[in-house]
């Protein structure tokens, strides 16, 4: 996992090798979908849905898909670009899980947590996945409206050289 969280965004290094997260999906799973290495598709739970794009993988358990949840980012957060890999094809799987367990009886509702470490529990969710239509974009959902630029500075830059300014090519535009 090249990715802690929203940290790796400001690796720009990271990002140009590693700028979004595909769903791995087994071969077995991939054969009975007619999934392709970088097809979309919807993962749907009794909580939520979202679109994303797919990677084909041996050796993980016919029955599971897997990915991490790191590197996904809403348009705009980070100061990044509005059409950043991470803002079009990463995603989170926050949409999918509930915090809160189903209630009991008596109406108290658990932590969606491991009870030892206090780590969200998210390791045994069950999901239905169905192709993406051909006529869907080539984009992660749900999609928000971008977050507005905090410096002023303008629009955010499209590569980004976080540090230039302190270099000899800095002298110019960084931008």
């Amino acid at each position: 996992m090249a990715m802690y969280h929203s940290w790796g965004s400001q690796n720009a290094w990271l990002r140009q090798i590693h700028g979004h997260n595909p769903m791995f999906v087994s071969e077995a799973l991939a054969r009975e979908h007619d999934l392709s290495e970088g097809d979309w598709i919807w993962v749907t739970s009794h909580h939520g849905r979202i679109r994303v794009p797919v990677s084909v993988m041996a050796g993980v358990n016919d029955r599971t898909i897997w990915t991490w949840n790191a590197i996904g980012k809403r348009k705009g957060a980070w100061q990044l670009d509005p059409d950043a890999p991470e803002a079009k094809k990463g995603f989170l799987l926050n949409h999918l899980i509930h915090e809160l367990l189903p209630p009991k009886d008596d109406g108290m509702r658990w932590a969606n947590s491991d009870p030892v470490t206090g780590q969200a529990a998210w390791f045994d969710l069950r999901v239905k996945i169905e192709k993406a239509g051909a006529d869907e974009p080539a984009e992660s959902a749900p999609q928000f409206d971008p977050l507005p630029r905090m410096n002023g500075k303008g629009a955010a830059p499209k590569v980004v050289r976080y540090g230039i300014e302190w270099t000899k090519q800095g002298k110019g535009d960084a931008s």
